[in-house]
């Protein structure tokens, strides 16, 4: 890949770092090579390409943590009677009406649709769980194709569990572990196990998902807690809660990854953090099916580095964001709870190292060059002090102009260069009307 040099109206190569205005990246070979003021990166390298981006914001690209693009599909679904209960809400509703009805063409155009919106809004890199058990085997092939022409980076699984019966749980496992082993030196896209939760995975299946996590040497998802039911229909099943029930089945290590965890205690968060479990909140889609607010604020204080996840729900990530940043304020009643800073890391290296990406998240030498521009044209001043803030709360998916995946530029001047918008929509309107008509 031909060496590039993008000139910035700023840089904010990290949470953490001071924003430097005036400065920009050179990248070679799909990784960043350099930081410094444009006119050092412009004038020492000649032969560079150069992309003139002195009107932008340049920072990492988002990570959404935890998706499921077929969710796309369902906004906006017709919901008459909502199950007043979080099981009565999967049992009667999404799993006959949505889950259980995908097929591939549905997949593909949901896949579609969610990898423009992400390009669209400076998501670079994400973790997508399929829950679509009558899907074809080779489906994550279907969904990774469409990953390919969009150019982003993603983990792709799709989940497996026991609730319609063993067998194709069995079969969901295979279709991962499939997809892992043959995208195991893929740069961009890669596979992870999936597991669905307590209640509806018996500890033999557990069990095999663990065995073959250990063969594969593979990362493990699986939905921890996302309300109240789910401890306490393991305490009725197994006599504890759901994190000492995967304790007692040796599963925790630092190559699992856990979404939701809303309703875990003080004991649980602890144990998370000792065993290195990683984690992905969705502050919205947690509200959307009454399950709670997630104690974000405290698993950051025992040292657990959460991800940042839209759950196929809202999946604009300044909104996410901007939920992260308020609503552990208003459930805490303390407006110093959850700093901007924090909120970012989330959505950015916090995220990527979530889902197994650690060389991704900041602008650093060496790491991937997912980069996106933000228009630099607020309505007050952006300075150092107040960068963070004004990037959360101000700014939106219509503001982001550019966005990069390892040097690769997937938006230009805010136009998607890598899918087709019109098909993309038109496809995606198609499919959900299908599958609404199934209704």
């Amino acid at each position: 890949m031909a060496e590039l040099v993008v000139l910035g109206g700023a840089l904010l190569a990290s949470p953490e770092s001071p924003l430097r205005c005036g400065w920009g990246v050179r990248v070679e070979g799909g990784a960043v090579a350099g930081v410094g003021p444009n006119d050092d990166l412009h004038g020492g390298h000649p032969h560079a390409e150069v992309i003139d981006a002195r009107h932008l914001l340049l920072m990492p690209g988002f990570v959404d943590a935890h998706m499921h693009a077929y969710g796309l599909l369902a906004h906006g679904i017709p919901a008459h009677d909502v199950p007043a209960g979080f099981h009565e809400f999967l049992s009667d509703f999404w799993w006959p009406c949505v889950e259980d009805r995908l097929d591939e063409t549905m997949i593909e155009a949901a896949m579609s649709l969610a990898c423009h919106r992400m390009i669209r809004s400076g998501v670079t890199a994400f973790c997508d769980v399929l829950e679509a058990p009558n899907a074809p085997d080779g489906i994550l092939d279907v969904e990774a194709d469409v990953v390919r022409r969009a150019g982003l980076r993603a983990v792709l699984t799709t989940e497996a569990s026991e609730r319609i019966d063993t067998a194709h749980g069995d079969r969901l496992l295979a279709e991962n572990a499939r997809f892992i082993r043959a995208h195991r030196r893929n740069e961009r896209i890669r596979g992870m196990l999936c597991l669905h939760t307590s209640f509806t995975c018996s500890e033999s299946f557990v069990g095999r998902a663990r065995r073959m996590m250990e063969e594969l040497g593979c990362d493990l998802h699986l939905h921890l807690s996302e309300s109240a039911y789910e401890p306490a229909a393991c305490l009725e099943r197994f006599g504890v809660l759901p994190f000492l029930w995967y304790d007692r089945l040796g599963l925790w290590n630092g190559s699992v990854l856990v979404s939701q965890a809303v309703a875990v205690d003080d004991v649980e968060i602890r144990c998370l953090a000792g065993h290195g479990v990683r984690v992905a909140h969705m502050p919205l889609s947690n509200c959307e099916v009454g399950g709670g607010v997630a104690p974000v604020p405290t698993m950051i204080a025992q040292g657990v580095r959460p991800g940042l996840g839209s759950d196929g729900y809202i999946d604009n990530p300044f909104e996410v964001m901007r939920a992260a940043f308020l609503i552990h304020k208003g459930v805490r009643k303390d407006p110093r709870v959850m700093s901007a800073e924090q909120v970012l890391h989330m959505a950015t290296d916090w995220g990527s190292s979530a889902i197994g990406l650690p060389d991704c998240g900041t602008i650093a030498p060496g790491n991937r060059a997912d980069i996106i521009g933000i228009d630099l044209d607020l309505d007050t001043a952006l300075t150092p002090e107040n960068a963070l803030d004004q990037l959360i709360l101000h700014r939106n998916p219509e503001d982001v102009e550019m966005t990069m995946v390892e040097g690769e530029i997937l938006m230009r001047d805010g136009e998607v260069l890598t899918l087709d918008e019109n098909d993309v929509r038109r496809n995606a309107k198609e499919q959900a009307r299908r599958l609404w008509g199934r209704l």
